[in-house]
């Protein structure tokens, strides 16, 4: 098991405490009542399918409305919010740009120093990496200009079928796309809200989107960069 399935082993098991805790005999019972989809719930208990910020959230809010983002950060990280305070960062470098549209060429970054900082209003994993995006095409659900909070370390692209995802192809660029299965074993398309699809992509890296930072909202919580020195 890799690090990236051992983290949502632990977070699929901390999940379903919180479920029993709440009252709920099974992940069906949970599901039905809240109106989520079943196969979708139980991946995430089972830690087939990685749970980000948005789902960690709803299911903090059904399971104890009064402390649901403290339950959701109990998901995610195992921690209470004085333990995150104390150990994890509130603010994520942002290492590159992401194409809602056209591609990102990435093969002169170096991803030694960000382009800039964001400060978030949560504490995040210590090796989440964050992009701004660039393109309409998955408008309007991410805008030009939002930044999104992902995780430095490769996932299976199984684990994302028909989830929105930050993805590197084989050929160098990067985007932000839904990613769909082909008959063809390891190759992906990659969808858009309102551009024509890729097809038969072969990926060579692939992270949940965990969170979104608001275009709105980046320029306010911009941090001052801290440059990497040379020995």
């Amino acid at each position: 098991m890799d690090a990236d399935d051992k983290r949502r082993a632990e977070q699929g098991k901390r999940l379903a405490d919180e479920r029993r805790a709440a009252g709920y005999r099974s992940a069906r019972e949970a599901a039905l009542k809240h109106g989520w989809p079943e196969s979708t719930y139980r991946a995430h208990e089972k830690g087939t399918r990685t749970i980000g910020q948005d789902d960690a959230e709803r299911y903090g809010r059904a399971f104890s409305p009064p402390r649901g983002r403290q339950i959701a950060r109990q998901i995610l990280f195992g921690t209470t919010i004085e333990q995150l305070a104390d150990d994890l960062p509130e603010e994520v470098p942002v290492v590159g740009k992401i194409g809602a549209g056209g591609s990102i060429e990435t093969s002169d970054e170096q991803l030694i120093d960000p382009l800039y900082v964001i400060k978030t209003p949560f504490a995040v994993p210590r090796d989440a990496i964050a992009f701004e995006v660039v393109g309409e095409s998955m408008w309007p659900r991410y805008d030009a200009g939002d930044v999104i909070i992902c995780y430095r370390h490769s996932i299976d692209p199984e684990a994302m079928v028909g989830w929105e995802a930050a993805v590197m192809t084989s050929d160098g660029n990067r985007y932000l796309k839904r990613v769909l299965r082909t008959p063809e074993p390891g190759r992906y398309d990659l969808e858009s809200h309102n551009a024509p699809p890729m097809r038969a992509m072969r990926l060579s890296w692939v992270s949940a989107v965990s969170a979104v930072v608001r275009a709105s909202e980046v320029h306010r919580r911009k941090a001052p960069v801290r440059l990497k020195r040379s020995a």
